[in-house]
């Protein structure tokens, strides 16, 4: 076993080593904060420089304010111009973590990597989360999902940049790979003369004759939950979303297989789907949508990209009714824009909030009736089920509100208890017709 991770076990450096972060700019619940980080190699001692492969120790400390269950801390380490290469916490790890910190607790956290990655520059971000006992320990045996796992974290702390390091040529001044990363593999050359050799051949495969299906949609009109449902009845069909639908936009369509939460206007789309795609489309009312990306993006989303990040920072800057008048002219507009292409495409539509009434039939009726997916209504039901707000929040009904959750509330016409005046005006100038073309409004006199 490689012991070399263990060398600095015990041996945290001393305070002077730390930089101080407690001023840089990091996103807090209040619960905790990061206050100091410190990179050392092998030695312990302290680098901003190191040479492709080599081990890299990052030392990292959290002051906590508020009592934690079930705390993890993580690492990501990016290029500058901000693509993610590595990152991972101590949820994947399997660390042995304890199931409550107490507020006035320090936690120190250590991680080292092995920097098989392109010479370049870097920056490092690190962060701070926690969950319930019964959660982890579902996750690390095996049991949750990670998409199951994810709505029940809650992130503390994040320092988007908490350093930076340079990564150089091997010592010898050769490139051990190619491209940003050095993926485990393996290669052979064989030489063939004279036809002497075994050649083997393999038969064509047969291209599936089912169409492909697309769950299109628009970001917070239940495409996490739909998302559930469709892993558990065809796990096998996925394709599993990226960032930006890439797996759409980037990759050659794969047919028989599903793709869920594709957030792509009916223009887009046509573009790379062939024309006997089947498709569902749910939207939902853009003012609960406004609402609930608010919340999400102020408090709970995890932060996937800088468009999140700069987002989430800017709202916890502003005021509610400003936050929400920036949401409405920063976010919305493309779920607006996905909205209006589909209805003036004449595609059908499943509105959320019909599904939260009759999601059983609807869901039926969309999946198995229009889409022809492989899935018993019994197990359709059973996913359903599985899957509605309850489950996922282990009892608790719609209607009651955890601000910091994925599942926040689960209810239709929030928007009414959050729209000032100024919102309300603001919104129908903008997005007023939009309501009417969805047929959540017959005029703008609401």
């Amino acid at each position: 076993m490689d012991t070399s991770s263990d060398l600095l076990t015990g041996r945290w450096p001393h305070q002077s080593a730390f930089t101080d972060v407690r001023h840089s700019v990091q996103f807090t619940d209040g619960t905790g904060r990061c206050v100091g980080v410190a990179v050392c190699d092998d030695s312990g001692e302290l680098r901003t420089g190191f040479r492709q492969g080599e081990r890299a120790h990052f030392f990292v400390e959290f002051e906590v304010l508020r009592d934690i269950q079930t705390p993890s801390a993580g690492l990501e380490l990016r290029t500058r111009s901000g693509s993610l290469i590595h990152g991972k916490n101590t949820f994947q790890y399997g660390s042995p973590v304890p199931h409550m910190v107490h507020g006035g607790s320090k936690l120190r956290y250590h991680q080292w990597i092995d920097l098989k990655v392109a010479p370049e520059e870097y920056d490092f971000g690190v962060g701070l989360a926690g969950t319930d006992a019964d959660s982890h320990d579902g996750y690390v045996n095996g049991h949750l999902s990670h998409v199951e796992f994810g709505s029940r974290i809650r992130e503390h702390c994040r320092v988007v940049r908490a350093g930076s390091l340079e990564v150089d040529f091997a010592v010898d001044g050769k490139l051990s790979h190619h491209g940003i990363a050095e993926l485990p593999g393996c290669a052979s050359l064989q030489v063939v003369e004279d036809g002497i050799g075994s050649v083997q051949v393999v038969g064509e495969v047969a291209e599936d004759p089912t169409p492909p299906v697309f769950h299109v949609t628009h970001w917070k009109a239940g495409s996490q939950w739909i998302h559930k449902i469709l892993r558990q009845c065809v796990p096998e069909r996925i394709v599993a979303p990226r960032l930006g639908e890439a797996q759409v936009r980037h990759y050659a369509i794969q047919r028989g297989r599903v793709y869920p939460t594709v957030y792509m206007t009916k223009e887009d789309l046509a573009k790379v789907a062939p024309l006997d795609a089947k498709l569902f489309v749910v939207i939902r009312d853009l003012r609960d949508t406004l609402v609930s990306a608010y919340f999400s993006i102020k408090y709970s989303h995890p932060m996937v990209n800088d468009e999140i990040v700069a987002l989430r920072r800017k709202l916890l800057e502003l005021d509610q009714e400003a936050g929400f008048l920036h949401l409405l002219d920063d976010w919305l507009p493309q779920c607006a824009r996905i909205q209006l292409s589909w209805i003036e495409a004449g595609e059908p539509v499943l509105k959320y909030e019909d599904l939260l009434e009759d999601d059983l039939e609807l869901l039926k009726s969309a999946l198995i009736q229009k889409c022809g997916l492989p899935v018993s209504p019994e197990d359709l039901r059973k996913a359903i089920l599985d899957n509605r707000f309850e489950s996922l929040t282990r009892g608790r009904k719609r209607g009651a509100e955890e601000i910091l959750a994925h599942e926040r509330k689960g209810v239709a016409g929030d928007w009414r208890n959050h729209f000032t005046e100024r919102i309300k005006a603001a919104f129908k100038a903008r997005h007023g017709g939009v309501l009417v073309a969805t047929g959540y409004e017959k005029d703008l006199c609401w």
